[in-house]
């Protein structure tokens, strides 16, 4: 499978403005042109290709100069592109790379208008999360921030990260402490620890949501989980109030603050990864992952929560088609193929999922979870508690909630009214997924 011209301009509009904001950073001259073109003449890239930074490739050990600006866009498709961004929840992050389009005046407001969105989102979502957070720290509990304003933190423009949700997470003995203060704040709890006993969720008018972590690892290896929820309780008092755009955020450290974004990574694999995580990866690793970080303990940490081969690989990518520009060597054994794969399985899906149909999505996910007696197990019992209420309440209906599911996945798969070809197809690409999660070796699939 190849990536559409759209995806292949989405990824060099992405790979000019991470080399743009690092050469204003580092106050250096912009890369060097040059004219590679972007697509074959029928409009597909013949595989995606190689956009990397003014700095060495491992394989060749040669500068390999970003292409700017980017070739312009043929007739007719920057609507194609700027749709790709938006599924992508990256619309905001190339602003200067698209200004150097050049495009109609139209589209280029549109852009701006679309972006000015997000732009307003992100306020909204700081100033939000800046009350909370100021009412923790007067009660004396500790406090971290989860990805979002954390992962913001690493951009050389934090407001154009796409902001969705706020997590926060709070050591365990202090966690009815902070449930008990969002609901005197007014925030009304509306996802029951019963049913996702990972978070509590909470909502207010005109606020985006809050998700109060009870734990954070999604990993299936209980030994895994609890390495790296233990790593966040242990860094949360550690945590460093940082300046994020003129708001202050309590950022894990650098070791545990990059666990939290490759766990998030990890997490999104199997359901709807898109380039929003990656590129917080990226950031994070311009910003601190160096050589001397990987061996001083990012790599053992790595190893022990089953994400190593991930961080190698999805680093491998980001240097090669999302313009990061470092000069750490510790991701230089990576599969390239692998990074390839992974590339196309993030473009084909879109953040959460975005791009595929609902049903196929669902049927995937059931699919996915016949991996293993266990993990199909745990989807029914989980998938039942959620959708039928006496099973939250009484955990001897725990059977009877697995029965339920399964009746539920069947009405699902009957008000698709799907074709068998159409099933065929679903599974087909359900196993090529999980081998290439397989490949990855992570931890949730």
């Amino acid at each position: 499978m190849e990536l559409s011209a759209a995806e292949e301009y989405a990824t060099r509009i992405i790979a000019v403005e991470s080399a743009l904001q690092h050469a204003v950073c580092d106050e250096a001259p912009a890369a060097r042109l040059s004219s590679s073109p972007a697509s074959a003449p029928d409009g597909k890239a013949s595989s995606p290709a190689p956009v990397v930074g003014g700095t060495a490739t491992p394989e060749t050990n040669h500068l390999v100069s970003i292409p700017l600006p980017v070739p312009p866009i043929p007739d007719g498709l920057w609507p194609a592109v700027r749709a790709e961004l938006e599924a992508q929840s990256v619309i905001g992050y190339p602003a200067n790379a698209v200004e150097s389009l050049e495009l109609p005046p139209a589209d280029q407001a549109e852009y701006l208008a679309r972006a000015g969105k997000n732009l307003s989102s992100w306020y909204r979502l700081m100033m939000a999360q800046d009350s909370v957070l100021a009412e923790f720290r007067q009660a004396g509990i500790p406090v971290a921030v989860l990805k979002g304003a954390a992962a913001a933190a690493n951009y050389p423009q934090p407001n154009s990260r796409s902001m969705g949700d706020i997590d926060l997470i709070v050591p365990p003995d202090h966690f009815e402490q902070a449930f008990s203060l969002m609901e005197r704040l007014g925030w009304e709890n509306d996802i029951e620890l019963e049913i996702n006993p990972r978070h509590a969720g909470f909502k207010k008018a005109g606020c985006p949501e809050i998700e109060l972590h009870r734990y954070f690892s999604t990993c299936a290896n209980k030994q895994q989980a609890h390495f790296l929820d233990q790593a966040i309780y242990d860094a949360i008092p550690r945590a460093e109030w940082t300046d994020v755009a003129g708001f202050s955020v309590p950022v894990l450290p650098p070791l545990e603050n990059g666990l939290v974004l490759l766990a998030h990574v990890n997490q999104h694999l199997g359901s709807g990864l898109g380039l929003r995580q990656i590129l917080d990866w990226q950031m994070f690793v311009d910003a601190h992952l160096t050589d001397e970080l990987w061996k001083r303990g990012f790599q053992h940490a790595a190893q022990q929560i089953g994400m190593e081969k991930l961080a190698v690989t999805t680093t491998w990518l980001c240097r090669t088609y999302l313009g990061l520009q470092t000069s750490a060597t510790w991701f230089g054994e990576a599969d390239a193929q692998l990074a390839n794969d992974l590339l196309l399985y993030i473009m084909q899906r879109g953040n959460m999922g975005r791009k595929m149909e609902r049903g196929a999505q669902a049927t995937r996910t059931v699919l996915h979870n016949l991996r293993s007696p266990a993990a199909l197990v745990r989807y029914l019992y989980e998938g039942g508690r959620a959708h039928w209420a006496p099973a939250r309440k009484h955990a001897w209906l725990a059977p009877a909630a697995c029965l339920y599911q399964v009746g539920h996945v069947i009405r699902k798969g009957l008000s698709r009214n799907a074709s068998m070809s159409e099933l065929v197809t679903d599974a087909r690409s359900a196993q090529e997924d999980i081998d290439l999660l397989k490949r990855l070796e992570v931890t949730r699939m």
